[in-house]
């Protein structure tokens, strides 16, 4: 891909309405990325994307409520910490409020920071670190309180 190949190919992307863009021609590849109007330019901290925590409650038996189940909103690897040497975000029986940091997804080489939406104590911690989670996938699941 000469230059000018390249520059109409910029021009392209910026009136698009694609967020982002990668391409691979022979040895060479690059990325092209957005900021969307939503996120801040003075966040330069890891991403956060919202989990998928549909207020899914399942029934024990007696009718018992059983909890929130925090779901995946992604396809990548599953970690507890924010590095190998630092404790857990979070364990089993800590209380948990909106926004607080659940774990890190990491796709694609980015770490992707999972956060609560509700109130509650972790009852359960459904996947083990290091692992590979798939998109929908259950994480945590949340004691409503």
């Amino acid at each position: 891909m000469n230059f000018e190949e390249l520059k109409k190919l910029i021009e392209i992307f910026e009136s698009s309405s694609l967020c982002e863009l990668e391409v691979k021609e022979g040895g060479v590849c690059f990325r092209l990325a957005k900021q969307t109007q939503t996120e801040s330019r003075k966040e330069l901290s890891l991403p956060r994307i919202e989990s998928k925590e549909r207020g899914e409650v399942k029934e024990e038996k007696g009718g018992k409520r059983e909890g929130i189940y925090v779901r995946s909103p992604l396809v990548g690897t599953f970690y507890r910490a924010p590095s190998p040497d630092e404790k857990p975000f979070i364990e089993v029986g800590d209380e948990v409020s909106p926004d607080q940091i659940l774990c890190i997804i990491e796709a694609m080489k980015v770490m992707n920071e999972i956060t609560s939406e509700s109130n509650g104590k972790i009852k359960s911690i459904l996947v083990e670190n290091g692992e590979p989670v798939e998109y929908d996938q259950e994480l945590f699941l949340i004691e409503e309180q």
